[in-house]
């Protein structure tokens, strides 16, 4: 008769306040290594009966057979990750035990007396549940769904921790009519939706009311706004297993304008003020005459700055300098390679590793070498050229804004002990015999680091503005995204 329920113990997770500084005391005093890191998480479950979503970055290793978890939450509580006073928890966090029948499991733990006090699942479907007890204050306990795809992480992390040593080897392989107007005035404005996943052809232009802001929220008048590769893949249904569209969606995260309305509370804007910022790509986006959306998301632009040329920058912009400044943290004279350079996030992180002062290559592929000229570069070198990247390497990181098999093919002209960070998604998979930490981010909003970027272009590198198209010609929009080789951002304009 089983009566079991938790196994042998498979996993430790310890909370800290600091992830850089954990990583650092695990790989130099423990000798664990080769990390996983993924930033910009967001943990969501059900805690003591209700909904708990908290910002968070985790690093995973193997060690041993057990697979170390670090995470450093970045919201507040109450959750698991914060004391009864509402602190953040340092330390060992809990104990884990892989579960190949969770539910059973979860039932059987109930039954022994366990409180199960929270419980979620994560983007790839795997379900997790915590335990406590009054007999054992201070300890909590966890089953994790072992999942085949969970299974896999786990085999390619300890297939990467054997690697660890081991030298890795190359591969030889727009106006307005007076209807427009009209419209504006009787409190109506144009937006583009989508009814249902498919080609550039499904997006609508439909006349809908204009929203009203709520309390901390802004209205804005929209001048532009970039049309990114999220929203490609969004609109095509690439992204529907991790962030599935509510229908009619209205897509678009870069924005710039003029806001019109002001909400409860929000004292930051006027009306009248030109602020650019990030929105929610994926509902309510920008792809429209006017948005709400929170002020914090927000900044103003700088005086002498296009607005169509500041709708292009936020996103890629801070997507580029987290990779390098985040992810990477290059040390002054580090050799590294960014592929993906002629794209507006690429070139954002080749200006931020410029003003590091590290030795930068830029990695493209043909096409796209015009895109890069500009770039005061160690090196521009074709992505495919094995005998080139041979050449140039080994690198200290590589800086991915590309992801899948091209990425992971490049681990290998990477120093053993060197970095890799991707803002792809789903983010690279490290090859079993790759030894390097692999970092895994997702942008967050920081309004004074885009500031000081866009204060910064002026007179110096810019975001080129490739092509500006009015919002009906959205259609046209996601095919020249989809054919590539654009050389800067596309930008609507209603």
């Amino acid at each position: 008769m089983h009566t079991s329920w938790l196994g042998p113990i498979r996993q430790i997770s310890f909370t800290t306040d600091n992830l850089d500084h954990l990583l650092v005391f695990w790989e130099t005093q423990m000798g664990v290594r080769p990390w996983s890191v993924f930033r910009g998480l967001t943990l969501s479950m059900m805690y003591e009966g209700r909904a708990v979503s908290l910002p968070a970055h985790v690093a995973l290793s193997m060690h041993g057979d057990t697979l170390i978890e670090l995470i450093q939450v970045l919201g507040d509580g109450p959750s698991p990750f914060h004391d009864s006073l509402n602190r953040p928890i340092i330390g060992l966090q809990r104990l884990a035990s892989f579960s190949s029948d969770i539910e059973r499991d979860v039932q059987t733990a109930v039954e022994k007396g366990m409180e199960h006090f929270a419980h979620g699942q994560d983007a790839t479907g795997q379900r997790y549940s915590y335990f406590r007890s009054p007999a054992a204050p201070g300890i909590l306990l966890e089953l994790l769904e072992a999942t085949p795809s969970f299974n896999k992480f786990v085999d390619l992390l300890e297939a990467r921790v054997r690697s660890y040593g081991a030298t890795p080897t190359v591969s030889s392989t727009g106006e307005k009519s007076d209807k427009d107007d009209a419209d504006t005035r009787n409190g109506l404005m144009r937006a583009v939706h989508l009814h249902e996943y498919g080609d550039p052809d499904s997006f609508v232009i439909e006349t809908v009311a204009e929203p009203e802001p709520g309390p901390g929220e802004i209205r804005v008048r929209v001048a532009g706004v970039a049309v990114n590769p999220v929203d490609v893949k969004a609109r095509k249904g690439w992204l529907k297993e991790w962030m599935p569209l509510t229908f009619p969606a209205r897509l678009g995260g870069d924005v710039a304008g003029v806001v019109d309305a002001l909400g409860e509370g929000v004292t930051g804007f006027k009306l009248g003020d030109h602020v650019m910022g990030m929105v929610n790509p994926l509902c309510n986006g920008g792809y429209a005459e006017k948005i709400v959306f929170h002020a914090a998301a927000f900044v103003p632009v700088p005086v002498g700055l296009d607005l169509v040329e500041a709708a292009a920058l936020p996103t890629g912009v801070l997507t580029g300098t987290q990779l390098i400044e985040a992810g990477i943290c290059p040390a002054h004279g580090a050799k590294g390679l960014v592929i993906g350079a002629g794209g507006s996030t690429g070139r954002a992180a080749i200006i931020a590793a410029l003003d590091a002062g590290v030795q930068v290559y830029a990695g493209v592929r043909p096409s796209s070498r015009s895109a890069v000229a500009d770039l005061p570069v160690t090196g521009v070198i074709d992505i495919t050229d094995d005998e080139a990247l041979a050449a140039a390497g080994p690198f200290d990181f590589l800086a991915d804004t590309v992801g899948g098999q091209v990425a992971e093919a490049l681990f290998a002209y990477v120093k053993p002990d060197g970095v890799i960070a991707s803002t792809a998604f789903p983010p690279p998979t490290p090859p079993a015999g790759s030894t390097q930490r692999f970092v895994s981010l997702v942008v967050r909003f920081d309004g004074p680091r885009l500031e000081r970027f866009s204060r910064e272009m002026s007179g110096k590198l810019k975001m080129p503005v490739a092509h500006k198209l009015p919002l009906a010609e959205v259609a046209e929009a996601h095919r020249l995204m989809e054919q590539g080789g654009v050389g800067g951002k596309i930008v609507l304009v209603p």
